[in-house]
């Protein structure tokens, strides 16, 4: 492979990296966008279990960067490390597309989150590696395009995906993510003799990250990326998750204006919207002006995020609050936070993503990279363990069905209207639903009314908030029924209550880190390392 870009001018191999890059995002985003409602409204999971799956697949994805790393810098180099486990990948893609069943779903989003998380550090990483120190003032913008690809990407699919799911069923709306994967490896395998190539170190690899210098810069980065990690945390849950739910409820008035109105999973199309408003606003308006009055430096960038994103979910907390109180809430409110969020995204993803290239040495830059996307896999880790650690276990006694739903609960006198209720396992009850079709009495519905005397609760439908119309008996025995300890508004204020105390220790942090940047010095050993290669 060779290069064949002026170092004055934007490297050749940069446009088939972005594509690439905006073909597997649309794959990415589309399966996330709609995964969680998939998992409740198909195979009715509980919506606690369900953000756990998810979160733990997102963990994955963002786990399998550390082996893409190691194999990249220390065996196959970047190239051959992607067209690999980008075959991970489609496999994994198809096998969802084609999936009936928890098990078969989790195998196929097992060889997607190793196949996105295994090409993950080498593809960001291959950007930089465009570059010499003659043009490395063109970096940022290559990073902004690239990152402008992402969300055009995830743009385009998280507005048709969510649509096709209803409509057209899973294998559609699975199957079209899984053809825009395979789209990605073929124009990436295209660019191949356009791409500047940085060889495997092999075992000089090792020597470079366990040198004390190594071992330093891993350690002052892991220090910064643990308090990122939180942030992730926050900003995933808008990312098909529980911000989607909370937009499911016929309580959010989700049309827009001139009668249009939005799907829930939808919604989160105008994160991508606004990054591709606010990226160059950012750029080149509030950074230049900020600039006036105090250095605008990337660790001040991303605790003014940290804070930012924590002031979404104090808006998400507060619509969440009119919700359970049975309030109709415009789709503009969710939409504000997403705004807010989109603002906080900029300041901390970007300027952390080319933070990180910069801090890395030339040899460590895929593995440093897949340190920084670790933060990402631990922030979700952290969204599964509390979603699965607030979980609370109920002694279901019985029930009564009909035109309305009781379940006779031990913990009854404990609930408030509107509380979240998990059922699963045989309940021996089916559910009539407006269309005239049955299903078992399963997945997550909403408390309607108490009777503290009786210890029941009435069920109402988490969507609709209407009665529950079931027959049969329920199974007390086979049932499992449980609710979870932070109800309604308090889950959102609990994330950002964590954000705003890891975002004020972070500032004491930022304050004592020094930076030091890495880059190419020159083409000519780019140029060697393409014909060995």
């Amino acid at each position: 492979m060779n290069s064949t870009t002026q170092p004055a001018r934007m490297p050749a191999g940069i446009p088939y990296i972005v594509i690439n890059e905006f073909a597997e995002r649309f794959c990415y985003y589309g399966i996330n966008a709609i995964l969680t409602v998939y998992m409740v409204n198909f195979l009715r999971f509980g919506e606690a279990q369900a953000t756990t799956w998810q979160s733990l697949f997102k963990s994955g994805a963002y786990f399998f960067p550390l082996l893409g790393a190691i194999v990249s810098d220390v065996f196959l180099g970047k190239f051959r490390t992607i067209m690999i486990f980008s075959s991970a990948y489609v496999a994994g893609c198809a096998l969802l597309a084609l999936s009936d069943s928890p098990q078969s779903m989790a195998v196929g989003l097992f060889l997607i989150a190793l196949g996105t998380g295994g090409i993950k550090p080498c593809v960001s990483t291959n950007v930089g590696d465009q570059f010499t120190a003659s043009n490395q003032h063109l970096i940022e913008r290559a990073f902004s395009w690239f990152y402008l690809s992402i969300n055009a990407g995830s743009l385009i699919s998280i507005s048709l995906c969510p649509w096709l799911l209803p409509n057209y069923g899973p294998k559609v709306a699975f199957g079209l993510p899984a053809v825009m994967m395979a789209v990605a490896v073929t124009v990436f395998w295209l660019g191949r003799n356009k791409f500047a190539v940085v060889p495997p170190a092999g075992k000089a690899w090792l020597r470079d990250v366990f040198s004390a210098e190594g071992l330093g810069i891993i350690a002052r980065l892991a220090l910064i990326y643990l308090f990122v990690a939180f942030f992730w945390s926050l900003w995933e849950q808008s990312n098909g998750q529980t911000w989607v739910l909370q937009a499911q409820s016929d309580l959010m008035d989700k049309r827009l204006a001139f009668g249009f109105e939005i799907l829930p999973a939808q919604i989160q199309v105008v994160n991508a919207l606004f990054i591709l408003i606010q990226v160059p606003i950012f750029t080149y308006l509030i950074y230049p002006a900020m600039g006036r009055f105090f250095t605008v430096t990337p660790l001040r960038k991303m605790a003014m995020g940290m804070f930012l994103v924590a002031g979404s979910f104090v808006l998400v907390a507060w619509i969440e609050s009119r919700i359970q109180a049975g309030i109709v809430t415009s789709v503009w409110w969710q939409i504000l936070a997403y705004f807010i969020l989109t603002a906080a995204e900029v300041l901390v993803s970007i300027t952390a993503l080319e933070f990180s290239y910069k801090q890395a040495p030339l040899k460590m830059k895929s593995f440093i990279m897949a340190l920084f996307l670790l933060s990402t896999s631990v922030g979700n880790l952290f969204t599964a363990a509390v979603n699965g650690f607030m979980v609370e276990p109920l002694q279901a006694r019985g029930g009564a069905t009909g035109a309305q739903t009781w379940v006779q609960i031990e913990q009854a006198a404990a609930f408030q209207i509107g509380q979240k209720i998990d059922f699963a396992g045989d309940t021996g009850v089916t559910v009539r639903k407006a269309d005239g079709t049955t299903e078992p009495l399963a997945g997550t519905y909403l408390v309607a009314e108490v009777d503290s005397g009786a210890r029941s609760v009435r069920l109402m439908d988490a969507t609709s908030r209407q009665p529950v119309v079931s027959e049969g008996r329920f199974n007390a025995d086979a049932a499992r029924v449980s609710t979870y300890a932070l109800v309604g508004p308090m889950y959102f204020l609990f994330f950002a209550g964590v954000m705003a105390v890891a975002a004020t220790l972070f500032i004491l942090v930022a304050l004592f880190y020094r930076e030091k940047t890495f880059v190419r010095e020159a083409e000519a050993p780019l140029e060697l390392a393409a014909e060995e290669h």
